[in-house]
């Protein structure tokens, strides 16, 4: 027998799995931590670098399994989420963003379409797209860095779902190109025009698209919901589909990069309502809080 298939099923048989190994590793090791770690296991030599070496290859190997909340039940290509990453401990406890799960269960429903601009290793449009249904319920998945496009095709293809379908363009207020940063951890990848970020390794040119010339040029439904994740550029992705907002009057749920007042003032001019999703006061004075919905006038929903 291997020596890697004895580690597995000596492992099984003390109750551990590769997703309770990274939840635990996430839980006891800070992010920080786990970088250094995974730097020396890349550039350091001796027993200790072969050791991490030989661990990192194992666990980064093979399928994470959601254990619970919303997703509870995905699985995830571990050979796009190095223990480094900053969504791996969250993926492995199931509480990736709760509040953005629940606000997907409660203005989703079968049929529905969903746009999730920014989808990273597209763990929200796989639970959006069990949501919404394989029948007539669909989800297009923006995502310009290229590994994590990659990611979300073969995470829909492990969980069967096909009902997805991933855009590897930048979304933003004009259609064109623009540069985008690609980061170690490609879930901080960013546009160029946003800021610098310190771990870019290296940056490349994506198409740019505009949501309102989507819609209306007939080249996507339009949607129910659109879930926006896009390092400090989702004033812009707005800006690109007023027309949408106003027409269609989708639910849009967005994670903040200190543009909370952008985001408030953005809504307004629609009329729509701002819940803060991580506590009771008014997202534009809560700083501490980066996830809120926005919502059309007169919806049940809150």
């Amino acid at each position: 027998m291997r020596p890697d298939t004895r580690l597995k099923y000596a492992l099984s048989r003390h109750g551990l799995n590769r997703t309770l190994v990274v939840r635990r590793l996430t839980h006891e090791l800070s992010h920080p931590r786990l970088r250094e770690l995974r730097r020396v296991a890349s550039e350091g030599t001796g027993a200790k670098a072969a050791a991490l070496r030989f661990m990192f290859a194992r666990l980064e190997r093979g399928i994470l399994r959601v254990p619970t909340g919303r997703g509870a039940g995905l699985i995830m290509d571990m050979g796009y989420i190095p223990i480094s990453h900053a969504h791996a401990g969250a993926l492995a406890s199931g509480n990736l963003e709760g509040s953005v799960q629940e606000a997907l269960v409660r203005h989703l429903a079968p049929g529905d379409v969903v746009y999730d601009i920014g989808a990273n290793l597209g763990f929200f449009a796989l639970v959006a797209a069990r949501l919404v249904g394989a029948e007539q319920g669909r989800v297009y998945a923006f995502e310009p860095a290229p590994d994590n496009a990659a990611a979300i095709l073969r995470n829909a293809e492990l969980n069967l779902l096909e009902n997805v379908t991933v855009i590897p363009s930048a979304v933003s207020a004009h259609a064109g190109t623009a540069r985008i940063q690609i980061v170690d951890d490609q879930s901080w990848s960013k546009l160029e025009a946003y800021g610098e970020h310190p771990s870019t390794e290296r940056v490349i040119e994506v198409e740019t698209v505009t949501i309102d010339e989507l819609v209306s040029g007939g080249a996507l439904p339009p949607p129910a919901l659109v879930k926006i994740d896009v390092e400090g550029a989702e004033l812009a992705v707005l800006e690109g589909m007023r027309a949408t907002i106003d027409e269609h009057r989708p639910v849009i749920v967005c994670e903040l990069h200190e543009t909370h007042e952008g985001f408030t003032a953005a809504m307004a001019a629609h009329s729509y309502r701002v819940v803060n999703l991580e506590g009771p006061a008014p997202i534009v004075a809560d700083p501490d809080s980066h996830h809120a919905v926005g919502l059309p006038p007169l919806d049940p929903g809150d």
